[in-house]
């Protein structure tokens, strides 16, 4: 059973802007690549499954797309996912603000990047269907400009608690707003630590060591740590637990180290 893609832009026959219509397809291919990282859980990659033009009609515009060349890892079942997730995102994105299931924030930047380029009216907008043999079944999506606002939302969702997380600390800035930034240890992001001018001379003796700071935490949609304004800093002794357990393999008790060391410390 094949899946393919059809992407319409409406409108009367020879009413499509060509640079117009070519944005489009390009900035949706851009959203499936960010997608497909997402569906095989893995960072951004460069090997990504290859899209070719099975049809092209005239109306606006209306495409059918089918996989060329998989990317390592992806298979028929994945890009039957990677459809649904595309199609049931878009959905989503028209009618709510929030981040769609299976989405990442760099999908959701593409997909506002993409909506932003359509009207704010359906007949100005695009429709994105699954193909199964050449016919459609399942999901189907209206896209417009409302989708572009509601994913940018998306992307600036920030949640704050009080937590902690643990990194290297490193790259300080005493230039307007006193900033470091921490390496995170578990995902190797970038946090920034805000701090006040009686916390100078703390982060500048802790510059390059494994650290522990606890204050405010501010989280992103995904809910991944962003920034932290510091209340306390701890430098910590000893190796990472990941770079402990080939010295003793039931140090975690079959926990994965990443959590077993979030568990002992409560942090993030």
């Amino acid at each position: 059973m094949s899946t393919e893609l059809r992407v319409t832009l409406p409108g009367p026959e020879g009413s499509a802007d060509a640079r117009r219509a070519l944005a489009v397809l390009d900035r949706f291919l851009t959203l499936l690549t960010r997608l497909e990282d997402a569906t095989l859980k893995r960072p951004t990659s460069r090997d990504h499954t290859s899209w070719s033009f099975t049809e092209v009609r005239l109306g606006s515009l209306v495409t059918t797309l089918a996989p060329n060349r998989l990317a390592d890892g992806a298979t028929s079942v994945t890009i039957k996912e990677l459809a649904g997730t595309t199609i049931m995102g878009l959905a989503t994105a028209e009618d709510q603000e929030g981040l769609p299931s299976g989405w990442t924030l760099q999908a959701a930047r593409s997909g506002a990047d993409l909506a932003q380029l359509l009207g704010l009216v359906v007949s100005d907008g695009m429709v994105v269907e699954l193909l199964e043999d050449g016919e459609p079944r399942g999901p189907r999506a209206m896209v417009t400009r409302q989708a572009a606002e509601n994913l940018a939302a998306a992307v600036r969702t920030r949640r704050h608690s009080i937590g902690s997380v643990v990194g290297r600390l490193d790259a300080i800035s005493v230039h307007g707003r006193r900033e470091a930034g921490l390496w995170h240890e578990r995902t190797g992001d970038r946090i920034a630590v805000t701090f006040d001018s009686s916390q100078t001379d703390e982060i500048r003796s802790a510059l390059g060591e494994r650290v522990e700071v606890a204050g405010r935490l501010t989280r992103d949609a995904e809910d991944r740590p962003v920034s932290v304004k510091m209340r306390s800093l701890d430098v910590l002794q000893g190796a990472p637990v990941t770079d402990l357990i080939g010295l003793d393999p039931n140090l975690t008790g079959g926990m994965d180290p990443v959590d077993y060391l979030r568990e002992i410390r409560g942090a993030s």
